[in-house]
């Protein structure tokens, strides 16, 4: 089943329309005035209400994700240090192996202390790496399921706008020229971010690619995040 199209009701269109014609005839003088200096005024309280009250919905929104994430991004934390731990255990030991013996064919079959503890290094490897990559799926998919509803909610007020601003124009005398409605300001709410939950990730996943005997991949630390501001 599809999305439903967003639609301004009949109750609050007229709501609305009644905002616009108070706010017209309150802001008929600062129009006035700017309209001799040639910049119209569009700033006005219905609309400065709708920008706080989607931004007061966005910051639930991210409120309400980060108390359902609160453990499993502290879990990712802690998943990509013990990865880093044993990429770094798994690299001592694979130094200490003889050059001809630290073949991955070697390292699978054979005997000895040293190979047992490098296999052992690389199931828990696998198995942590499994499921950092399982907790990054549900952050990822909780963090788009809030993003949406935020984003939903500034396209209701935007069609809200839309509805109070033909009304407001029509209210004011003399009619402004082209004056297009103000958008609202989503880049500082959840609803503006391009990215994912990238800035909340204090490291990336480490990836298991050492343990094959490729180069390593260090983790890495996201831009604006909490040990990047440290």
């Amino acid at each position: 089943m599809g999305t439903q199209p967003l639609r301004v009701g009949p109750f609050a269109r007229r709501l609305l329309e009644r905002r616009a014609r108070q706010d017209a005839e309150a802001t008929r003088p600062s129009h006035d005035t700017a309209q001799a200096d040639g910049a119209p005024t569009i700033a006005t309280p219905t609309i400065a209400a709708l920008q706080a009250r989607a931004n007061a919905y966005a910051r639930r929104e991210e409120q309400r994700f980060f108390s359902r994430c609160r453990r499993d991004l502290a879990e990712q934390r802690g998943l990509a240090q013990a990865l880093a731990a044993d990429l770094d255990a798994y690299d001592d030991r694979l130094e200490a192996l003889a050059p001809a013996e630290r073949a991955a064919s070697h390292i699978a079959e054979g005997d000895g202390v040293a190979f047992e503890e490098l296999r052992r290094l690389r199931r828990r490897i696998a198995q942590r790496n499994a499921r950092a990559e399982q907790l990054g799926a549900s952050i990822n998919a909780r963090f788009t399921t809030a993003r949406l509803r935020a984003s939903r909610h500034f396209d209701r007020s935007d069609e809200k706008i839309a509805v109070y601003w033909g009304a407001y124009l029509r209210a004011l005398t003399p009619p402004p020229g082209a004056v297009h409605a103000p958008a609202l300001k989503r880049t500082d709410s959840l609803a503006g971010r391009e990215t994912s939950v990238d800035i909340w990730r204090p490291v990336e996943p480490v990836g298991s690619d050492r343990a094959g005997g490729t180069e390593p991949s260090a983790p890495s630390v996201e831009p604006g995040s909490p040990d990047a501001r440290t």
